[in-house]
C-alpha cells in the first residue's frame, strides 16, 4: 500500500500546488494508478531492471533528439530524427548497460542514476519535487533486491539501509531548495493567486513558513517511506527465497534485519 498511497499523495500535492482545484481529484487518481504500476514493476526483479535501468536511456535520447530537431524541422520530421536517438539509446544499452548487471554495479554509478532520474522527474513535474517520494520507494526496492540473501553482518546491512534512506532524503532536500527558489522568484503572483482562489491574504513571511513546514514534513515522509519500503521488501524477498528453498530457515533468520 505504500507505493499507491505515495503516488496518490504525490498527485494531490502536485495538483494542489500548480493546477486548478478541479484537477486535484483527477491528479490524485492518476498518482494512485502510477503507484500501483510501480508496485507491480517492483514485484518482478527483471521487470524492475528493465524499466528503471535499460529503458530510460533510449527514452531520454529519443526526447532530446526530438526537442532539438523541432528547432529546425516540423513535428513529423522531428519524430523520425528522434528515432535515431532511440536507436542510439538501444545500442548504448546493449553495449554498455546489459553487460553490467543492475544489482551488482558500483554504488557510485547507482547514485548517479538516482540523481539523474531525480533531475528528469523534477523537470517533468515543472520543478515540483513530489516524484522523489516514488523514487525513494524505488531506491528502497533496489536495496531489497541487491542485498536479499547477501552474506553480511546485520550491522553492515543496517548501515547500508540508513545510507539509502539518507541519500533519498538529501536528494529530496536539494530538489525542494530548487522548488523553493522558483516559488520565491514568483512569490507576488503566487500570493495573489492564493488570495483569488482561497480568499486568504498571506504575506511573504507566511509563504516562507509554509515552504519550510512542507519541506520538513516532506523529508520526514521520505525518510519513512524509503526506510519502510526497503525493510518490508527485503523481508518479502527473503521469505520468497525461503519458500523457493534458495536459503535455509537458519540463514533466513540470520539475514533478517529484525527478529
Amino acid at each position: 500500500m505504500v507505493m499507491p498511497l505515495a503516488g496518490a499523495f504525490s498527485g494531490w500535492y502536485y495538483a494542489a500546488l500548480v493546477t486548478e482545484s478541479s484537477h486535484v481529484l483527477f491528479a490524485t487518481f492518476i498518482g494512485l494508478c502510477i503507484g500501483i504500476t510501480i508496485d507491480i514493476v517492483c514485484y518482478y526483479e527483471k521487470l524492475f531492471s528493465l524499466v528503471f535501468y535499460q529503458i530510460p536511456i533510449p527514452v531520454i535520447l529519443f526526447l532530446i533528439f526530438f526537442e532539438i530537431a523541432l528547432f529546425f524541422v516540423n513535428k513529423w520530421q522531428a519524430a523520425l530524427i528522434a528515432l535515431i536517438g532511440l536507436a542510439l539509446g538501444i545500442l548504448i544499452v546493449k553495449v554498455l548497460i546489459v553487460p553490467n548487471p543492475f544489482y551488482t554495479m558500483r554504488k557510485r554509478i547507482v547514485i548517479v542514476i538516482y540523481i539523474l532520474l531525480s533531475i528528469i522527474m523534477l523537470g517533468v513535474m515543472m520543478g515540483v519535487p513530489v516524484s522523489n517520494f516514488l523514487l525513494g520507494i524505488i531506491a528502497g526496492n533496489y536495496f531489497s533486491i541487491r542485498y536479499a540473501g547477501s552474506v553480511m553482518s546485520r550491522a553492515r546491512l543496517q548501515r547500508n539501509l540508513i545510507a539509502v534512506t539518507i541519500l533519498s532524503s538529501i536528494v529530496l532536500l536539494l530538489s525542494e531548495l530548487i522548488f523553493a527558489w522558483l516559488i520565491w522568484q514568483d512569490s507576488i503572483n503566487i500570493l495573489d493567486y492564493i488570495y483569488k482562489i482561497f480568499g486568504i491574504a498571506f504575506t511573504q513571511n507566511h509563504l516562507i513558513f509554509i515552504m519550510i513546514t512542507i519541506g520538513i514534513l516532506s523529508i520526514l515522509i521520505q525518510l519513512f517511506i524509503t526506510y519502510s519500503s526497503a525493510s518490508v521488501m527485503y523481508r518479502f524477498r527473503l521469505l520468497k527465497m525461503l519458500d523457493n528453498k534458495q536459503i535455509t530457515q537458519k540463514t533466513a533468520s540470520y539475514l533478517f534485519l529484525s527478529e
